[in-house]
């Protein structure tokens, strides 16, 4: 079985969420077009996009798209064409060192602002599975060491670290990564589309291609499938697109001017 997998979804409160739908969907297909596709929603603080789609999608969601919630994922197929997709729940927390952590395949949250080994031991008690994901200047000098020191204490059975577009092409590969990868600790690919507008084009553009290598082919639940990520039996590579580094700094750019909504505490 293969899948394509964009393990960093956000889709914000005023994205059109049809157009991040449709996005997810195309860039996941251009991907690997006969791969089962997964997207894994890692919502912000102020984001409750999952339990919203399952509940009551606004008028232009319902008209192009059929919705049908399961056990522990989303199905999603386009009307114009059948293309399907699974979303699944997830949260983007931060922790008090400022370390992005994220749970996948989650429904249920975790406290954000705790340190960053005791989010990932709360996204472990919880059943999802934490990802340390890069992302500019968050893994040098103190906070780098945090992410090292993240590899010591947990196996990589429980931490996988993160890739994303934000990481501009022709970039060296941090070192963090290598050594993570010489002991055996996985990394994950997803778009991490900004809080703006615009960025509704991303969703999708940046995965894991993601193969069984071994085991009996049978059939798994989506979330079972993301959940075992790390358990070995599967290859995983980077499909899709990371931007330049002109298209990055611009990003970078529109995303430290966008308006941050105020945090409830």
């Amino acid at each position: 079985m293969r899948y394509v997998i964009d393990t960093h979804v956000h889709i914000y409160p005023f994205y059109d969420t049809a157009a991040a739908l449709d996005s997810l969907l195309d860039n996941l297909g251009r991907a690997d077009p006969d791969a089962s596709r997964i997207g894994c929603l890692t919502e912000r603080y102020d984001c409750d996009l999952y339990n919203q789609l399952c509940a009551q999608p606004d008028a232009k969601v319902s008209e192009r798209f059929d919705l049908t919630p399961g056990d522990d994922s989303l199905g999603i197929r386009r009307r114009g064409d059948g293309a399907t997709c699974q979303l699944l729940p997830g949260q983007q927390v931060i922790t008090g060192e400022n370390i992005e952590i994220l749970s996948l395949a989650c429904r249920e949250r975790v406290t954000e602002g705790e340190s960053a080994p005791d989010t990932v031991r709360a996204i472990l008690d919880k059943g999802g599975l934490p990802v340390a994901a890069w992302a500019p200047g968050k893994w040098f000098f103190e906070r780098g060491k945090v992410v090292r020191a993240l590899l010591d204490q947990f196996e990589p059975t429980e931490l996988a670290l993160g890739d994303t577009t934000l990481r501009p092409l022709g970039w060296t590969t941090p070192d963090i990564f290598r050594d993570a990868r010489a002991r055996g600790f996985r990394t994950l690919y997803g778009s991490d589309p900004l809080p703006y507008g615009g960025e509704e084009q991303r969703p999708g553009s940046y995965c894991s291609e993601v193969t069984r290598a071994s085991g009996n082919g049978l059939t798994e639940t989506p979330s079972g499938v993301v959940r075992s990520l790390l358990g070995g039996g599967w290859d995983i590579s980077p499909a899709g697109r990371r931007g330049s580094l002109p298209t990055v700094l611009e990003r970078l750019v529109r995303n430290h001017r966008a308006p941050k909504p105020a945090r409830a505490c």
